[in-house]
């Protein structure tokens, strides 16, 4: 080997040693794990969401969320597609589009396979007998990190967390060949009317807010009320919110 062939060798070992860093391999043990629980977030709290994917993060090495959304009828969507689904479901109860009570039942009702843990930021009372009903795997605070970690181990590993909850095949077996709720009913345009309804706007409002005339936002809505099995904006509205259980 001659001088040239030693200096070439050199300098890639030193390119080598001074890249080790950047290699793979040389991450934390714990970063280079598969994810053994894939997990997705719904929330229409954009600060809740992210507070929940970091302490997850953190927290919980063999996690990784996989997707997270503000839109309770995506979180459907994703979860019954074999594509999307994650091993776990952690939903808000309280939601302006969608309850998640709704979210829970319809997706319990269509598959075993994701579990469901419900997240509140209200008194664990308020929702813990509704959500078991509505097909969740458990209940937890929102803004209490080591529960809500300590959860998701649980009923990812098949059982269940808090009294009165069923495992996920249970609760499909209870519920499967139930009607999905009548909110999955609407269309896309009409389910946009009805969010800015709950709300309060008015159908002018609804017309300026989705950019059609007065009269074909009056024709959404009638039409939503209708698929709801309301009879007035009102009870439409609380169904639409989960405020009501009438009509599913």
């Amino acid at each position: 080997m001659d001088g040239r062939e030693r200096v070439s060798d050199q300098a890639a070992a030193s390119r080598v040693t001074a890249n080790a860093d950047d290699r793979p391999d040389s991450r934390p043990a714990w970063r280079l794990m598969r994810p053994i629980v894939t997990i997705g977030l719904v929330d229409n709290d954009a600060f809740a969401l992210a507070f929940l994917e970091r302490s997850i993060d953190e927290l919980m090495p063999e996690a990784r969320v996989i997707w997270k959304t503000t839109s309770g009828r995506d979180a459907v969507a994703r979860c019954l597609d074999p594509r999307q689904s994650p091993n776990v479901l952690l939903t808000d109860m309280s939601m302006d589009e969608l309850s998640g009570l709704v979210v829970c039942k319809t997706i319990r009702i269509k598959t075993a396979r994701v579990m469901i843990l419900a997240v509140t930021s209200f008194s664990l009372t308020v929702y813990s007998a509704k959500a078991a009903a509505a097909g969740a795997q458990g209940i937890v605070p929102k803004s209490v990190e080591t529960p809500i970690v300590e959860a998701i181990r649980a009923i990812a590993a098949g059982g269940t967390w808090g009294q009165g909850f069923e495992t996920a095949a249970a609760a499909y077996a209870r519920l499967h060949g139930q009607h999905i709720p009548r909110q999955f009913l609407l269309s896309d345009r009409e389910a946009e009317a009805m969010n800015y309804c709950s709300r309060g706007f008015s159908t002018e409002q609804i017309a300026a807010e989705m950019r059609i005339n007065p009269s074909t936002a009056k024709t959404f809505l009638t039409r939503a009320i209708h698929k709801l099995g309301a009879t007035s904006r009102g009870a439409a509205v609380a169904l639409w919110t989960g405020a009501s259980q009438e009509g599913r």
